[in-house]
């Protein structure tokens, strides 16, 4: 014969928000868990990953059904009123803000592509706009030369519904020969024709935007024989 206060203990355990709290935060981590896995890490597929800081907060958000869940059961089982009756509570909310953190880490990835590996020089991912990018090839040179010093190398791409963001820069110490014949190609390209140009003794800076919003930059250091490219866009949807 069953008991009366056992079932009616069952009873307030499975249909109680802080239980639904713990079911629910479990699978709305392994929702994300598996969407950033074999979702976002494909979407960037040739380079390495970083996560976009901005969007730390919702992965505390996520986890907070899955705290409240165990933290009010723990203070049921262990007969403490208090604890037990704010968080459940709070069980409710924290559900919802846990579903809707999941929801937007199921639509903007929570990983941007990056890399400063100059194995990846002018390697980028599909959705970087092309035109945008035959310019930057126009630019930059065509490789990083091995006899090159200091070479430092960035590229950044992030993309979701909200922005897209793209960024490329190159900064390299050539010999007094390549300097020159490098500085006299980037100032006789046809996309620099318009540009803003302002040089003092040893620094000229050369500044543009084409393409509607692709800003480049390019620094010729004479004293150090040093070149620094970069171009991007921060365009929102």
């Amino acid at each position: 014969m069953s008991n009366p206060s056992a079932n009616s203990k069952k009873h307030t355990l499975w249909h109680d928000w802080l239980t639904y709290d713990l079911i629910f935060g479990i699978v709305l981590q392994i929702s994300v868990l598996l969407i950033s896995v074999f979702v976002w890490h494909m979407r960037f597929p040739k380079l390495t990953f970083e996560k976009a800081a901005v969007l730390n907060m919702l992965y505390l958000t996520l986890f907070l059904p899955f705290f409240a869940g165990v933290l009010g059961l723990w203070a049921r089982t262990n007969e403490l009123p208090v604890w037990s009756r704010f968080f459940t509570s709070v069980s409710l909310p924290v559900l919802i803000l846990g579903i809707i953190s999941a929801t937007v880490l199921c639509i903007v990835p929570p990983y941007c592509s990056s890399t400063t590996s100059q194995d990846h020089y002018m390697t980028v991912d599909n959705d970087v706009d092309p035109e945008s990018f035959n310019i930057c090839k126009e630019l930059f040179p065509e490789h990083i030369s091995s006899a090159s010093q200091n070479t430092s190398y960035r590229y950044y791409k992030y993309s979701s519904i909200l922005e897209n963001d793209f960024h490329l820069s190159l900064g390299e110490t050539l010999s007094e020969d390549r300097f020159k014949e490098e500085s006299d190609r980037i100032l006789s390209l046809d996309i620099l024709k318009d540009a803003s140009i302002s040089s003092s003794k040893d620094i000229t800076l050369i500044d543009t935007t084409l393409n509607g919003d692709l800003i480049l930059h390019v620094t010729l250091d004479k004293a150090y024989n040093r070149i620094i490219y970069a171009a991007g866009y921060n365009r929102l949807r």
